[in-house]
């Protein structure tokens, strides 16, 4: 079974690698219990394969997200994400549950919903890998959006997304993320973005 959930973890970064919203600072280990997280990241969205290394975004272009989250149980926590994403307020929350937790390697699952334009769904299944101080994160991330036409019938889309994230914790207390979230199809979009965590006991 761990050789299968090897499997899954390592073909998600593979497809990453080859290859609106944000899963800032959500590595496959959940919060302990009674922890409290408090992040605040920005992002920019953009096709990810005609970014000009020497551009700078102008702020309209930015989206900005708060975040807090809390340590359920031992295996489990809540989030709650906030930000202004490219012009319109987002609202989020999420439910996460570890699945796998075997040395340096952890898989989860969540499930959760959000309001940004219209309201949707999210589902995602994640793994990380420990590497020293870091934590490398991928996996697939899918919303579910219904959407209603002009003619009245109601479509959902399916906006679904690559994460991939590096996280470095200097300490216990806080972690630095940058993070790129690699649109699969037609509704999603690529966003990259970078912030900071801050953990509480």
């Amino acid at each position: 079974m761990k050789r299968i959930f090897l499997i899954i973890a390592i073909v998600s970064i593979g497809i990453s690698s080859s290859n609106a919203q944000t899963m800032f600072g959500n590595t496959a280990l959940t919060l302990s219990k009674n922890v409290v997280s408090l992040g605040v990241n920005a992002m920019y969205a953009t096709d990810i394969d005609n970014i000009p290394l020497t551009y700078a975004p102008s702020p309209e272009s930015l989206a900005y997200f708060f975040h807090l989250g809390y340590g359920m149980t031992k295996t489990s926590d809540i989030g709650i994400n906030i930000g202004k994403a490219w012009g319109k307020m987002y609202y989020g929350l999420d439910l996460e549950k570890n699945l796998v937790s075997s040395g340096k390697f952890f898989l989860s699952g969540s499930i959760g919903g959000h309001y940004w334009n219209r309201a949707g769904a999210d589902f995602d299944l994640i793994a990380s890998l420990k590497i020293s101080d870091f934590y490398l994160t991928s996996g697939i991330d899918l919303d579910a959006e219904p959407y209603k036409q002009t003619d009245g019938t109601v479509v959902v889309y399916l906006p679904t997304y690559v994460p991939v994230e590096l996280e470095w914790n200097p300490s216990s207390k806080v972690a630095l993320t940058i993070e790129a979230d690699i649109a699969v199809n037609a509704p999603a979009f690529t966003t990259i973005g970078a912030g900071v965590n801050f953990y509480f006991k």
